[in-house]
């Protein structure tokens, strides 16, 4: 039994109704929260009101100074008129055209006259009138909407100026159907009434200069009706509901026209400020409102007083969106202010309520420190006794991978070895016909030049020359693929590695009559030479041996042909892939899933160990590639797909360097070769 687990101690069990209630809040938690909740509420209110009485006192102080400046510029352009009764009456001919109303004379110099006082005091129109109410003489003689011959006996300023002497009056007029200020006075001379002298004065400059301010600002008469506004779309219109009289009264004295006239503006009275002061709504559709026709109900600050010796009342209207946004701000900020408060004082409670369980938790935590140090102790003791048991058991795992590595680059080796002794009759069968033409060329030469015939000795000494070269490339072929060594991946041309495999089996094609058909990428392509990563001696013994294995699988077939093709591999550009074909009798599933395995062969007893395709296999999975067999063909035969990745352009970096020096040790190694040979000669 493992001594770790017998000194275990056994498992505690978990409380977890207590855990899960201990984090629950309480009752008296949840009651302290909802109380800061009620108090943050309750104090952004209080800031919101006390920041919107605020931003309303200050509105209400802005309109009155700003009604103090409007109403003295209203007054002073009504008053300043006044002077013209007294003035006009001191022409004699004013009160002699009354007298002699019909005197061509008299009527063109008044006409002028006025014209002129007119020009000089910047009024609308002045006019004389008979006791009849009707126009003898006007300064707007000689313009197409001239007053002269109309009568106006109906209007108001007429008929107060018969009966007190002065008469003021405010409208459209009759005639030009233009608003204006009409001021009227009683002409009298020797005690006797003669007529009425009135003034027509424009208050539209009064209008624009309110309109470029920020305020609204109107004007309404006594009933109700504003006549003067920064606003036009109110002009003429009602602040409240007219009686039947009051209508029928204005519309006789055709006072005001026009779209609209006498309609409601819909002002709706919601909070008294103060004596003069008020908040008024304005139900939609209103003018301030955002959008076509107002879509909201907008609230304003109304401040009037009633101008002095009028019965008219002057307005200021102020939107109080802009004190309520301020109201809310201060509301957010005394909403913040209290919930960081709240949150310090929680924070301080909740503080105090962990370095109480701390202080608990402290004397717990001593007594459990002896019995961990214990059992730490022990638990430390086990741990080093199995990690010396681990190091152990690597170093034999390392000891036998070193182990299987030498087994591995022996039984390469061996596979190379049977694969030249396979090749041994069809390797000395190429040397030994050469050697005999050596003889027979070299007993020729001598006698050629025993009987003083150097051409013929020239020629067979070339042939010669031929022969040795040829029997030095198979030679050299041989020890280089016999050459023992570790993998070392490099960049080796597909090209090159195919032609040096085929020329170690080029005896048995052509002896065994096999035709090779090669499906290789063009070499001019764009991407030139194609290169895998590998080890160029090993991955010659793959092809060699999947080489021998096709011949041999052809030996009793009529038509006997290698295919071999090189293309990219579809499912990753980065891999190349290498298939070896014949039409032999193919693979059986049940031998095609064994192919691989070690000591597996179909060959006849004795033709073969079983340990090609194995060793094949381990090279391929050392280069880092694949090797598999492929489906039977419908008509026969059986093909490999070797699999290898294709060399990068950092693999082709220090490859120059590599194959500098590993030629550089072959010639090393050739000369040593030749040097014992010619020992061996001599």
């Amino acid at each position: 039994m493992n001594p770790l687990r017998q000194r275990a101690p056994s498992p505690r069990p978990l409380r977890w109704p207590t855990r899960i209630a201990s984090h629950l809040p309480s009752t008296s938690q949840t009651a302290k929260a909802l109380a800061f909740a009620a108090l943050v509420a309750v104090g952004a209110w209080a800031a919101y009101r006390y920041a919107e009485r605020a931003e309303i006192s200050a509105i209400i102080e802005r309109a009155a100074h700003r009604l103090d400046v409007d109403e003295s510029t209203l007054k002073g352009e009504i008053t300043r008129y006044d002077y013209l009764p007294a003035l006009l009456s001191l022409n004699p001919d004013i009160a002699n055209l009354l007298r002699h109303p019909t005197n061509p004379a008299l009527i063109s110099r008044v006409n002028d006259y006025l014209a002129d006082v007119t020009t000089d005091s910047q009024a609308a129109a002045i006019y004389v009138l008979d006791l009849n109410g009707t126009t003898l003489a006007a300064s707007n003689w000689n313009q197409a909407v001239s007053f002269v011959g109309q009568n106006f006996s109906y209007r108001p300023y007429f008929i107060d100026a018969r009966h007190s002497g002065t008469g003021r009056f405010y409208g459209l007029g009759s005639t030009s159907h233009l608003p204006g200020y009409f001021y009227a006075a009683r002409i009298d001379a020797g005690g006797h009434e003669l007529g009425v002298v009135a003034t027509k004065i424009s208050l539209d400059p009064i209008e624009a200069l309110w309109m470029r301010g920020d305020e609204t600002v109107l004007v309404a008469d006594a009933n109700g009706v504003v006549f003067l506004t920064s606003y036009p779309g109110w002009k003429y219109r009602t602040l409240h509901p007219l009686s039947a009289a009051s209508r029928a009264r204005i519309e006789t004295k055709r006072q005001y026209e026009g779209p609209g006239a006498l309609e409601e503006v819909g002002l709706v009275r919601r909070r008294s400020l103060g004596p003069n002061a008020e908040i008024d709504a304005v139900s939609p559709p209103n003018p301030f409102a955002p959008g076509p026709g107002g879509k909201r109900r907008t609230d304003f600050v109304v401040v009037s007083r009633t101008v002095a010796g009028t019965d008219w009342r002057i307005m200021s209207l102020t939107d109080i969106a802009a004190a309520r946004k301020s109201a809310r701000y201060a509301a957010l900020v005394a909403a913040l202010g209290l919930s960081l408060a709240t949150i310090g004082t929680l924070y301080v409670l909740q503080r105090r309520k962990v370095i109480a369980q701390r202080l608990a938790m402290r004397e717990t935590l001593e007594r459990m420190n002896d019995e961990l140090e214990r059992k730490v102790t022990r638990r430390t003791g086990a741990l080093a006794r199995a990690n010396k048991s681990l190091r152990n058991e690597i170093t034999e795992h390392k000891r036998t991978e070193a182990t299987l590595k030498a087994t591995l680059e022996e039984l390469v080796q061996a596979g190379k070895m049977a694969l030249i002794g396979q090749m041994s009759a069809g390797i000395t069968h190429e040397l030994n016909q050469p050697l005999a033409a050596l003889r027979t060329l070299s007993d020729n030469a001598l006698l050629f030049l025993q009987r003083g015939r150097p051409d013929e000795t020239e020629n067979n000494l070339r042939v010669i020359a031929g022969l040795i070269e040829r029997m030095g490339k198979i030679t050299a072929q041989l020890r280089r693929f016999s050459h023992k060594g570790s993998a070392e991946l490099t960049p080796v041309p597909v090209e090159r590695a195919l032609a040096n495999a085929l020329f170690l089996v080029e005896l048995r094609l052509r002896k065994e009559a096999v035709e090779v058909v090669r499906d290789l990428p063009d070499a001019d392509s764009p991407r030139g030479e194609l290169l895998v990563l590998a080890d160029a001696n090993r991955l010659e013994q793959v092809l060699v041996n999947l080489f021998a294995n096709a011949l041999d699988a052809m030996l009793e077939r009529p038509a006997r042909q290698l295919s071999i093709a090189v293309r990219d591999d579809a499912a990753d550009d980065a891999f190349v892939e290498i298939v070896v074909a014949d039409t032999g009798p193919g693979i059986p599933e049940p031998v095609r899933v064994r192919l691989f395995e070690p000591f597996f062969t179909t060959k006849p007893p004795g033709a073969g160990l079983g340990l090609g395709l194995a060793i094949s296999a381990g090279i391929v999975r050392e280069l880092g590639g694949t090797l598999k067999a492929d489906d039977v063909a419908a008509d026969g035969g059986a093909s490999f797909t070797l699999r290898l990745r294709r060399a990068r352009g950092q693999d082709l970096a220090g490859e120059a360097a590599r194959q500098t020096q590993t030629e550089t040790h072959r010639a090393a190694a050739d000369d040593t070769d030749a040097d014992g040979g010619a020992n061996e000669e001599s």
